[in-house]
Parts: C-alpha cells; sequence; structure tokens
C-alpha cells in the first residue's frame, strides 16, 4: 500500500512539475522510437540535441496543462490545506496531465498517415457524428493495444507521484509574515509561469515556427509535443493580411485569376462535349506504383501500371496530407496553405469557382462517388461547394452487406455501384471517384481471392486489392458507349503511410503522388517529367475541354507550354515551394532551406547561405501567391 509522503508547498511543486517534465519528453521522444525509419538519416548527436530542445515545448505544455495545480498550490491562502480542497486538485492534476500524455502516445501512431504533429483536427474528428468513431477506435484500440499499455503504466507513475507528494501544512507563527511570504512565492510561480508560456525572454513568444529555427520542417515532430500543437494550432487558425506587395501593383505580377485559357502541347484533339472522370485513389503515393519506380520487383499496381503507360503523366504532387486538403485543391485550386484544413475552417462558407460549378455552366450533369459514410471529411458538403450536384456514399449504395465495418463499402462493390450509376447520365457529365479500402485497418472483403502470394503488409495487400478493383471497374465501363469519349484523371489524394525507399521519405517524397491524364484518342501518351500538383487539375482540363470562362486557380496549366511548374504546401509550420528545379523551405518571411532537387534527390544538402540576393525570385514567387492566398481567403475573394 502506497504512503503519502508531505512536502511544503515549493518542494512539492518542484518534484511534481520536474517528473511531470520528464514524463512528457519520454512521450514526445516515443514517436521517435516508435516511428524510427522516418528519421533514420539522423545521427546520435542530432538527436541529442533535437530532444534537449524539446524541453523548451515541453515546458509549455508543463505550464498550460498545470495552470489549475499551479495556481490552486500557490495562492496566499490556507484553503490550500483543506483535505477536500487538495484531493480535488490532485485528481484535476492527474487528469490534466494524463491527458497531455494521451495526446503524445495518440500521436505516436497517428504520424505515421501525417508525417507530422496532430493539430486542430482533433476537434473535428470529436465533432463529426457520421464519422463511425466508436468502430474507428475500436480498432484503433485492438491494432495499437501496446499504448495503452504504455498510457496506463505513465498514469500509474502519475498516481503514484501524486500519492508520495501531498501538500504539508506549515504552521502559522507569524501571520503578517505568512501571508508576505506566500505572496512573494504566488508572485515568483506566476512570473515562471509566463516565462514558460512564452519559451523564454525573447521578444516574441515560441509557436509552431519556432521548431524551424532547429531544424528542418522533416524533423519538428521530434522538438515539439502534440498538446503544443493543438494549443497553437486551434489559436493561429486566422489567417493574417500579407503586405509583401502594394495591392495596387500585385495583381499585374501575379494574379489567380485566369482568361483565355489554351493548350498547345500534348492534346490530339479537344472538344467541350468530352465526359470527365476525376479518379481520387486514397493513399496511393508513387512508392506504391511500378510505373514511377521501374526497379521494383513486383509492382503492387498492375493494372493501374498499364493504365499509366497510356497517359500523359507527370511527377505529381499533393498540396496536402490529409484526404480532407485534397478536394479543395483538386475542385476549387485551392492548397491548403494554412494549420487548418479549408473545410474546417472559418472560410469555409467563402464563395468559390468551383470546378462542378463551370461544368455545369458549360452544360454538364455533375457528381461525386465515395463509399464512405455520409459526411466523412467534409466530403458531402466540400464536393456539392464545388458544384457536383449529386453525392452517392453508403447511404446510397444501401447495402451493409459491403461494409467494411470502418470507414464504407469496399472498393470493388462500390466501383460497380458507380458504373452503373454512371450509365444513367447523359452525356456530357462530370463524375469524381474516390476509393477508400487503402485506408486504415485495411480491411479487405472475404470474397476477394488472390493469386499473389508475395510477403505483404496489410496496407500493401489493399493497394493490390483496390487496383484489381480499378481494373474490374474499367472492364465495366469500356463497354459503355461513353467510355470512347472520356477524360480520365487519376490521382491521390496523399502519399502512403508506409515509407521503404530513402527518396520517398524526403519533405519532396512526402508529397509525390500519381497524376495522369488517359484518354488515348484525345490526349499524347508520354511520362513528362514536370511538377504538376493537385491544384493544377482543374485549369488544366478547362483548358482540354476548350472552356475559355474566365475562372479562379492558384494552379497552372500543364497543357501550356508558357505556363511554368511549380509546386507550393504547408508543412510543419512552414512553406515549402519548388520551381522544379529548387526546393525552398520558409517561413513566409525568411528563407529556411534551399535544396537542388535534381543534383540532391534525398535533400540532405541545403545550399542557401543566407545569399537572399540569390534566391530572390524564388522568393518572390512564394510571397507573390501566400498574398493573393491570404488576402483573398479573408476577403472573401476566392472567385472571379
Amino acid at each position: 500500500m502506497l504512503k503519502n509522503k508531505e512536502v511544503v508547498a515549493w518542494k512539492m511543486m518542484l518534484i511534481r512539475l520536474g517528473i511531470m517534465l520528464l514524463l512528457l519528453s519520454f512521450s514526445r521522444w516515443l514517436l521517435y522510437i516508435f516511428n524510427i525509419n522516418s528519421f533514420e538519416d539522423l545521427s546520435i548527436k542530432e538527436l541529442v540535441r533535437l530532444y534537449f530542445i524539446g524541453f523548451r515545448f515541453d515546458i509549455y505544455t508543463l505550464v498550460i496543462f498545470n495552470i489549475p495545480f499551479i495556481i490552486a498550490y500557490s495562492i496566499p491562502s490556507r484553503i490550500k490545506y483543506n483535505k477536500i480542497y487538495k484531493k480535488s486538485i490532485d485528481l484535476v492534476f492527474i487528469t490534466t496531465n494524463a491527458i497531455a500524455i494521451g495526446l503524445n502516445l495518440i500521436d505516436v501512431i497517428y504520424f505515421r498517415y501525417l508525417d507530422r504533429r496532430m493539430c486542430s483536427e482533433l476537434f473535428t474528428f470529436v465533432k463529426n457524428k457520421d464519422e463511425n468513431q466508436f468502430n474507428l477506435i475500436f480498432s484503433f484500440i485492438s491494432d495499437f493495444w501496446f499504448m495503452f499499455v504504455i498510457f496506463f503504466l505513465l498514469l500509474f507513475i502519475i498516481i503514484i507521484l501524486t500519492k508520495k507528494t501531498e501538500l504539508k501544512e506549515t504552521y502559522i507563527t507569524d501571520k503578517k509574515l505568512w501571508y508576505v511570504n506566500h505572496s512573494v512565492f504566488f508572485i515568483l510561480i506566476l512570473g515562471l509561469s509566463i516565462i514558460g508560456i512564452r519559451g523564454g525572454f525573447q521578444l516574441k513568444p515560441i509557436n509552431l515556427q519556432t521548431a524551424t529555427d532547429y531544424t528542418i520542417p522533416k524533423n519538428t515532430p521530434l522538438i515539439i509535443n502534440t498538446p503544443f500543437s493543438i494549443c497553437l494550432s486551434s489559436t493561429s487558425s486566422a489567417l493574417n493580411k500579407l503586405d509583401y506587395f502594394d495591392d495596387n501593383e500585385i495583381e499585374s505580377l501575379y494574379s489567380p485569376i485566369h482568361k483565355n485559357l489554351k493548350h498547345n502541347r500534348f492534346v490530339k484533339n479537344s472538344s467541350n462535349k468530352n465526359n470527365v472522370v476525376i479518379i481520387i485513389l486514397e493513399s496511393f503515393g508513387q512508392e506504391m506504383i511500378g510505373f514511377y519506380n521501374k526497379d521494383l520487383k513486383n509492382s503492387h499496381t498492375p493494372f493501374l501500371d498499364s493504365i499509366l503507360r497510356e497517359s500523359l503523366t507527370f511527377d505529381g504532387m499533393s498540396n496536402g496530407r490529409r484526404s480532407i486538403e485534397a478536394l479543395p485543391s483538386i475542385l476549387c485550386g485551392l492548397p491548403s496553405l494554412m494549420s487548418t484544413d479549408y473545410p474546417t475552417s472559418r472560410y469555409a462558407i467563402n464563395k468559390v469557382d468551383g470546378l462542378g460549378s463551370i461544368l455545369k455552366k458549360n452544360g454538364y450533369s455533375t457528381a461525386f462517388f465515395h463509399g464512405g459514410n455520409n459526411g466523412t471529411m467534409s466530403f458531402n458538403s466540400t464536393s456539392r461547394s464545388s458544384g457536383f450536384d449529386d453525392y452517392y456514399g453508403r447511404n446510397e449504395y444501401n447495402n451493409d452487406t459491403d461494409f467494411d465495418g470502418n470507414w464504407g463499402i469496399y472498393d470493388d462493390k462500390f466501383l460497380q455501384f458507380t458504373a452503373k450509376k454512371l450509365k444513367e447520365y447523359e452525356n456530357p457529365f462530370a463524375a469524381v471517384i474516390f476509393t477508400l479500402s487503402s485506408h486504415h485497418p485495411y480491411s479487405l472483403p472475404n470474397d476477394y481471392i488472390t493469386s499473389d502470394t508475395t510477403n505483404k503488409t496489410p496496407f500493401e495487400k489493399t493497394v493490390t486489392y483496390t487496383d484489381h478493383a480499378l481494373k474490374e471497374f474499367f472492364n465495366t465501363i469500356s463497354k459503355e458507349d461513353w467510355f470512347e469519349n472520356t477524360i480520365f484523371i487519376i490521382t491521390s489524394d496523399h502519399v502512403n503511410p508506409e515509407h521503404k525507399f530513402n527518396s520517398y521519405k524526403t519533405t519532396r517524397g512526402l508529397y509525390q503522388i500519381p497524376l495522369a491524364f488517359y484518354a488515348p484518342e484525345i490526349i499524347e501518351n508520354k511520362s513528362v517529367d514536370e511538377m504538376a500538383q493537385h491544384i493544377d487539375i482543374g485549369i488544366s482540363l478547362l483548358s482540354l475541354l476548350d472552356i475559355n470562362d474566365t475562372t479562379f486557380s492558384f494552379g497552372r496549366n500543364v497543357f501550356d507550354s508558357i505556363q511554368n511548374p511549380f509546386f507550393m504546401c504547408y508543412s510543419n509550420n512552414s512553406y515549402i515551394f519548388s520551381d522544379g528545379k529548387y526546393f525552398m523551405q520558409s517561413d513566409g518571411n525568411d528563407i529556411k532551406k534551399i535544396f537542388d532537387i535534381k543534383k540532391d534527390k534525398t535533400l540532405k544538402n541545403n545550399i542557401y547561405k543566407g545569399d537572399n540576393n540569390k534566391w530572390h525570385e524564388l522568393d518572390k514567387e512564394l510571397k507573390l501567391r501566400l498574398q493573393q492566398y491570404n488576402n483573398r481567403m479573408i476577403n472573401n475573394k476566392l472567385y472571379y
């Protein structure tokens, strides 16, 4: 049985907070221990350095989560010696610190899907009632039970710590002196707490971008902790108006308004009456696809490889790391450049020039297909606000015999349902199809039989299964009259959660996805060594269809040789911009790193030496787009 030990206030607080700081740093570092392959290029010296730098951010979390405890036990009042009062505060101490530790442990696993610390998307999941939370939570518990073992061990330590350090009452010999001493102690504790929250004595408090002062964005998850990331992202969701350039001149320097769309390459013949089918494959990074990896002995995607060989393909790049970020990029030309995703941000009600809306004005019927639970990831609302009128999800499928138990309807069943529904539309139509089976927990239908005996991970097996489902889908629709008159765009929402090749573990590799245009009678069959990103899809498609409506998009038309390739995204609290030759990381004001992606594919050699004049144009191109993005988002000007 545990014996309580009474200690005076200053010693009790020092012991508790000191040990909790060590537990927080330990739980933070578990992210590295369980995801070591994502950071295998770091030396022991660098790991030690990053671990201790992280204490600066751990102290922030320590103070924020222990504010009730700190105030309650430092106030100059003798109520803190009351037995019920002490038990209540001790319970709060255990609860708040357990939550902080728990958030760090959740991210040990969640990191594998985002390659960054969790931000305010946690609140989106909690608020969304259509996500089958209980099934997903149960699946998480069964697959990653060991994290719960670690959590309860750490919780046990916190409970022991609390019981072993009960507050000892100090007796008054001089009442006035007692209150003076304890008032000084209270002011001192508050002062130290403020310094801890600010991260030191510097002019500006620490924030999410502070971590990039110490390392490249890819490694910042080792420095910051999850509670810090959530707290700072939830309070920084409002964009700031930027004034790098004068408002009167910026439109002449760069504008997301596109006029007179033209195509002068890669097109055999075009017509504004072509059907459009955009296929978004869940978690299909380039790393998973044999077409992009010629040395891969056993491709996970034999059918997709065959389609890509007959397509116009690019070095595809996603503008975000989550599914919810993909749709605004693909359907509205809006990259993910905020700490939160667009569909759940305060700007989600902004007017947009959605791809579906423009196609409808040109005589198209529009539909969106995703076999998931209706409402998941805000797909239904995002697709409709982008102009896709008809939505088909798990509810419309209306047969839970084919429900995977977690996310929705198995891909092969839902794709056949989609093929049947497409027959009902008159030409021209535009459809978006989003697969789901290659998502954790990687379920496969019982009737799926494969002769593939190679040793694959559960994720890789679902990739091969979805490839099979895609093959069956094409076998079905290829018999339809509308097939030959259809342009297919094939891409992915984001990259795969598992990485085996070093080239895909880089900041660039974490965004490399397939991006292809398949229409053998309309578009040339060619592999183009150029970056093309999600936000390029819509504007390029309109050009291909000879739709010359003036429209809004931050992307470029890949069928126009005059428009230069570029890529931009927001990763680990830093902006990334590339012109296809160099890869730049910036905090929005100052350049942090630059890599030559042609000569340095693993992005290990930072060639930026503070020589801003040399890189002025690259920096300027980023800032032009950032200012247009922020100011137009704030002023609801995401349309023509």
